[in-house]
Parts: structure tokens; C-alpha cells; sequence
């Protein structure tokens, strides 16, 4: 049944292919009415339909965005009543094929500030409830401003008369060329890595297929963490070389092998070039060793993409590669290739989800002229630059942004937002998240591991480190992030945001806490501030690659001390196995802040006895382990060298052969000496400090 509202739709999708453009329709109403026009505009064509919704038989709900990605789609709907997911929805974005639509069922937008949608409970915290979503008012705000094509019904709709534009030929010359370049780079005799980006739908993973039925007589391994991911490179290599397109069931084709990134660390295969797409989602460490596999490697990564966006990703490994391989290439791809210029979808959908943010740098700062102020989700629905700036900053800042964490920012109660202002420009961003503050009941259950509410992520983790309810009753503020611009970094900016931010909220939290990848600097940032690390994660994370440390601050009325002292003891036993891989460094800043014990009367006379004689390794190692678990601090007294012989041969235990370079040490004599030496200085230590027995 064709509705009078759609009378000039079929039109206008003619047009809209003529153009080689995707677009968005909105469909306001009921989510039966919605549903049913729907099916009207697909008619009998093959479309892809998220919802959850029982009666809605061709649809499916996935949990995973890559059971939907690499996949196209004339018309792809998303049923907004099963949720807003911003991910969910970017995703369906990006597999609507050019000429092709997007519909979107929303409920009319009158009542969209108001809507119960069901999805906004992932933005909540135990025991917060939703008054109103600045995420959906802003939507609306959007939809209403923005020309996408609208059928209400019950108001007004907005369909245009004739979608009016410029026929754009396909233009493969810049990818052509990219590829050439690529292939002449990695003619020198010095290869050196190429660092090619590209945003969604740009022709990055067409790209790597290319280069390798250029290499045709080279072995090349393509890495990605999803076989599925990488399929559009197998499709181009069969196309250019006439072969059939492999499943994705299918690893090899003629030069090709697709291998996941622990396979190829595993195997370290005898290879020409490795290429590792979508690298922004692989853990920067990975990275660094995939690096050592091939001479010849190629880091494709989407910056802004409908996954999320991988400029943190860029940034950060590009300095890597300045830093280790100056001859490197960095490539970008400008012109989309999937569909063409100024496309309305992907318009809209930066737009919506402030995908393409970009910061707006200042060149010069003067610290004494920074200004410090407290910011409300309401005042980021109100100004959209400052909404949009501060969303660019964390993307900076952060590892990889998913367009989740936009709905995060403006949706989640618990939030609490400081910015740093230099002028006009935004220079640093705080975001917090108030945790605890429930009642007694449900702390037991916590403690117990009965439950597992939703949100308070560091007030359960401290609960149930010692079963202590006062974290879960008492309130407590989390730093979520701290960005700071580039060009305001090492100026105390982010020292002076923190302090200001956390004045602020000190009347109504008892304690203040954070939580990060470990790393040697930044510990040693948050130990300044006053934050100690009262945890230390147990899996490597996903994005990082590296151990969550969670940090307390030292003042608060709570008690910590015991947690401290648990923590010290956890690092110590878990030191030779879990972290044995840490670095010295690392290890060394975990254990220069951990709280001390008085000596035993009967391990100074036996540090006094050994020190006096020529003691044997056998003697000295268990002694001096006992000294530096009793009082870690003593290791801030040693030397550089005598610090990291101390930490990798005792506290990790690695054995001397597996580290000659570092420990300098290449005999069973020289080691014996090490011992020695080692203890000679520690028993200085004690002896000219005095310290307690």
C-alpha cells in the first residue's frame, strides 16, 4: 500500500542513485505505523532491519557490530523504540550501499525530550533515575535543523520535491595512486612501515588488496582481529587478478594469508609484507611488536568511522614511529569511494554523533591566565561548539572513542564536568563520575559478591577488596578522564584542573579515586597529586594492552590503610608471575609510595651478621627480599642500576641469562658480585638512616 506521504519517495530514490548518495528518512509515529512504512518503501528488496521488537519477523538485534559491518544494503532500518545505541545506529549506517536509504523510526518529535526510550538505562548508574536525556533533546534539535528527509504521522512532513545533485563519476585515481606509492616505498632497500588512514567508506581495506596483487610474487600476511573485517581486501585481490572472491570462511588466496594478530606473533611466519588493518582497535604494544615481525608493515587504521574514531590511536602511534623509524610514510585517503562526495548520510551522521570534531588548538598558553570552571550537561546541550570541542579533546586524549560515549557524556547523572579555558580556547577537560552513596543493604550484598549493580565501578572494586561497606555507602568521585590540549601539556594545567575540580566536589564525596592503564609516568602524575594505587588489574586491557591501576587518594576520612598494606602484599606475590613482564620502572613507582613495616630484631642481626662476611647468593637474595618487602621505600635510596637488578632479579625473579644485556651480568662469579654489592648498599641504607626496629 503506497501512502499518499511517500507519493514522490520513489522519485527521489532514483535521483539519490543518480547522485551515487545515501540519505536518511525519519519516520515519526507510532512504532506500528513506522514498521508498516517501512515495508511499504522496501517492497520486495533485500534490506537489513535492527529491532527487538517480536512482531517485527525480519529483523534481528545484534549484540556484536561486526555481525552487521562489511555487509550492503539498498534500504537499512533501525527501529529507535528498540534504543538509541549510537553505536548500534552508526553502525546501520554503514552499510547502507550508495543510492540506498536509512530509515529510522523514531516516535514523533514533539515527544522525543519525554520518550522512555529503553536504551537509556545503559547510561545509568544504580539507583539514579532519568528525569530527561539531553542526548535525545539534542537529536530532536538536530533533526528539526538538518534537511533529512521526514514522513510524520501525525504532523508535518518534509520530503523534497527532487533530491537536486552534481552526477559525480567514480574517481579511483587517488587510490590508484596511493597504491603506487605504497608499492615504491617498499622498492627501497631500507623498508621502513607505512602509516595509512582513512575514514569510513574511503577505499582503505580496497587499498591493501590492490597492493598486494601489485606484490603478487610476495608472501603477505593481512592481520586484522575479525577474518570478516578484512574481506573487502581479498575481493579486490581476486578482482584484480581474475580469480573467484573467497568466504570469509577462507584464509588464503594465491599471496594472501589472513592471520589474527596473536597467530602472527605466535607463528612469526617467513613473510614479505604484513599488513595489519582497522589497527586502531589492536593494543598499541601489539603493535609495537608486529613491528618486529616484517621490515615491510602497513598500519591501516579508519580515523573517523562508524565504529568509532581512531585519531587518539593515530596521534599516539605516529610519535612511536617518529621516534623508532623516522623513515616512515604517513598516507591518507580524502575522496569516498563507496559513495560519493558530501554524501547527506554521513554528513548527518558526523553531525549527530560529533564524529568529525575537531579540536581548535591554541598556539601559545600562559599558565597564570587559565581559567577553571565547572560544566553542566544542560550547558552542553546549550552550546554546541563547546559540546563539540570537548568531545574533540577526548578523543585526543583517549585510546579510541566509540560515538557511545557522546550519549554517555550527555546522558549519564552521575557525570560531573570541569574545563580549563585559556581565552576562547578550550585547553583542558576533567570528567568525573560520582560513585556510592547507597544504602547498607546492598553494600553487604556487594561485599559478598551477591550483587553486582549497575555503574559504581570503583566503590564495588574497593568494597570488595576487603569487604568494607563504607565505599559502597559513603559517596566517592572517580576521574573518568583527564585531557589535556597538546600544546598546554607539562604547563601544571592538568595538576591545577584536578585540584580545582576535586575542591569542588569535596563537600560532598569522602573520597576521590581514578583509574588507568599502568604506566610508569602517569603513576608518577597521580602519586604527586596525592593518589596512591590501591589495585592493580589482574587481564591486560583490550585497547591498552596494559594493566588497570586503580589510585586512591591519601586524603580522606575512609579507611585505606589496610587496603594499602593488602595491596602490597598482592604486588609482592604476584610480582614474579602476573607482572613479571612489567617494566623495572614501572614496578619500581608501584613500590616507592607502598607503606612501610618496622624490622624484625632478628633480620637486622642477620643483615648486620651477612653484611660482615662473604655471604653466598643463597644466603643474600632471601634476606634482601625480606629488607625491601619490609620497607620498599629503600629502594628510592639505590642507584639506577642496583634499583633494576634488585627488581627483575628478586621481586620479578627473572633469571640472569634471560637478561644479560640489561642486568650486565654474564657469570655465575659476576652474579655472586651483583649480590653482594646489592647488599652492601642496602645495609648502608639502614645503617646511616637509622631506620626503625
Amino acid at each position: 500500500m503506497q501512502d499518499s506521504k511517500q507519493s514522490n519517495l520513489p522519485a527521489l530514490l532514483g535521483e539519490l542513485k543518480q547522485a551515487r548518495h545515501r540519505q536518511i528518512l525519519v519516520l515519526c509515529g507510532s512504532q506500528q505505523w513506522g514498521i508498516a512504512q517501512y515495508k511499504a518503501i522496501i517492497g520486495d528488496n533485500t534490506a537489513l532491519a535492527l529491532s527487538s521488537h517480536a512482531q517485527f519477523e525480519e529483523a534481528i538485534w545484534p549484540q556484536h557490530l561486526h555481525q552487521i559491518l562489511g555487509q550492503e544494503f539498498q534500504f537499512v532500518c533501525y527501529d529507535g523504540y528498540s534504543g538509541v545505541i549510537p553505536n548500534k545506529l552508526a553502525a546501520a549506517a554503514g552499510t547502507v550501499q550508495a543510492g540506498g536509504l536509512l530509515v529510522l523510526i523514531l516516535p514523533e518529535l514533539n515527544s522525543l525530550s519525554q520518550w522512555c526510550d529503553p536504551a537509556l538505562d545503559k547510561w545509568l548508574s544504580e539507583g539514579e533515575t532519568p528525569s530527561s536525556s539531553p542526548f535525545l533533546m539534542r537529536l530532536t534539535k538536530l533533526i528539526t535543523q538538518s534537511p533529512v528527509w521526514l514522513i510524520s504521522e501525525q504532523a508535518d512532513s518534509y520530503l523534497p520535491e527532487h533530491y537536486i545533485a552534481s552526477t559525480q563519476s567514480l574517481d579511483l585515481a587517488p587510490q590508484a595512486s596511493l597504491v603506487s606509492n605504497i608499492v615504491e616505498h617498499f622498492s627501497h632497500k631500507v623498508a621502513a612501515p607505512v602509516l595509512l588512514s582513512a575514514d569510513r567508506g574511503r577505499g582503505k581495506s580496497a587499498a591493501l588488496g590492490l597492493i598486494a596483487a601489485h606484490e603478487k610474487t610476495k608472501k603477505i600476511v593481512i592481520c586484522a582481529q575479525q577474518r570478516r573485517a578484512v574481506q573487502n581486501s581479498f575481493k579486490h585481490l581476486a578482482l584484480e587478478l581474475g580469480l573467484c572472491e573467497p568466504s570469509v570462511q577462507q584464509n588464503n588466496l594465491h599471496n594472501l594469508t589472513y592471520m589474527p594478530p596473536d597467530a602472527v606473533l605466535a607463528a612469526r611466519p617467513n613473510i614479505d609484507i604484513l599488513m595489519i588493518d582497522e589497527a586502531a582497535v589492536i593494543p598499541v604494544p601489539i603493535l609495537k611488536q608486529l613491528l618486529t615481525c616484517c621490515p615491510k608493515v602497513i598500519f591501516a587504521s579508519t580515523l573517523v568511522g562508524y565504529e568509532g574514531n581512531g585519531r587518539g590511536y593515530t596521534l599516539r602511534f605516529q610519535n612511536h614511529l617518529q621516534t623508532h623509524y623516522p623513515n616512515y610514510i604517513s598516507r591518507h585517503l580524502e575522496a569516498p569511494i563507496r559513495y560519493a562526495s558530501d554524501d547527506p548520510l554521513e554528513n548527518h551522521m558526523r553531525l549527530l554523533f560529533a564524529l568529525d570534531s575537531e579540536y581548535d588548538a591554541p598556539s601559545q598558553i600562559l599558565p597564570t591566565a587559565v581559567q577553571y570552571q565547572p560544566i553542566t550537561r544542560v550547558d552542553l546541550l546549550n552550546d554546541e561548539t563547546l559540546l563539540r570541542q570537548v568531545f574533540a579533546l577526548l578523543v585526543l586524549a583517549h585510546y579510541q572513542t566509540s560515538v557511545n560515549d557522546l550519549r554517555q557524556l550527555l546522558d549519564s547523572p552521575s557525570n560531573r564536568l570541569f574545563i580549563a579555558k585559556h581565552a576562547r580556547h578550550l585547553v583542558g577537560v576533567c570528567l568525573m563520575s560520582i560513585e556510592g552513596d547507597l544504602n547498607e543493604a546492598l553494600a553487604v550484598q556487594i561485599a559478598s559478591g551477591a550483587r553486582r549493580p549497575a555503574g559504581h565501578m570503583m566503590a564495588q572494586q574497593l568494597c570488595q577488596l576487603q569487604g568494607d561497606t563504607d565505599f559502597v555507602t559513603h559517596a566517592g568521585a572517580r576521574i573518568v578522564r583527564i585531557a589535556i590540549a597538546p600544546t598546554a601539556q607539562h604547563q601544571g594545567i592538568g595538576r591545577a584542573l584536578i585540584g580545582f575540580a576535586m575542591q569542588q566536589l569535596r563537600d560532598q564525596v569522602s573520597y576521590f579515586g581514578s583509574s588507568f592503564g599502568a604506566q610508569e609516568k602517569l603513576l608518577r602524575f597521580w602519586q604527586k597529586l596525592g593518589f596512591e594505587p590501591v589495585k592493580l588489574g589482574y587481564k591486560k586491557d583490550k585497547s591498552s594492552g596494559e594493566f588497570a591501576v586503580l589510585v586512591i587518594h591519601r586524603d580522606t576520612p575512609l579507611n585505606i590503610s589496610a587496603i594499602r598494606a593488602q595491596f602490597k602484599s598482592q604486588l609482592f606475590f604476584d610480582l614474579p608471575y602476573l607482572y613479571q613482564d612489567l617494566p623495572w620502572q614501572l614496578v619500581y613507582t608501584l613500590c616507592r609510595t607502598l607503606p612501610p613495616c618496622e624490622f624484625k630484631q632478628s633480620t637486622l642481626r642477620q643483615l648486620a651478621y651477612v653484611a660482615k662476611k662473604t655471604a653466598t647468593q643463597q644466603q643474600i637474595a632471601p634476606l634482601l627480599y625480606d629488607v625491601i618487602m619490609t620497607q620498599p621505600s629503600i629502594l628510592s635510596a639505590l642507584i639506577n642500576i642496583s634499583k633494576m637488578r634488585l627488581i627483575l632479579l628478586l621481586l620479578q625473579r627473572h633469571q640472569p641469562k634471560e637478561l644479560v644485556s640489561e642486568l650486565k651480568i654474564e657469570s655465575k662469579k659476576q652474579l655472586q658480585l651483583v649480590f653482594q654489592q646489592l647488599l652492601s648498599e642496602v645495609y648502608a641504607e639502614i645503617t646511616i638512616t637509622k631506620r626503625p626496629n
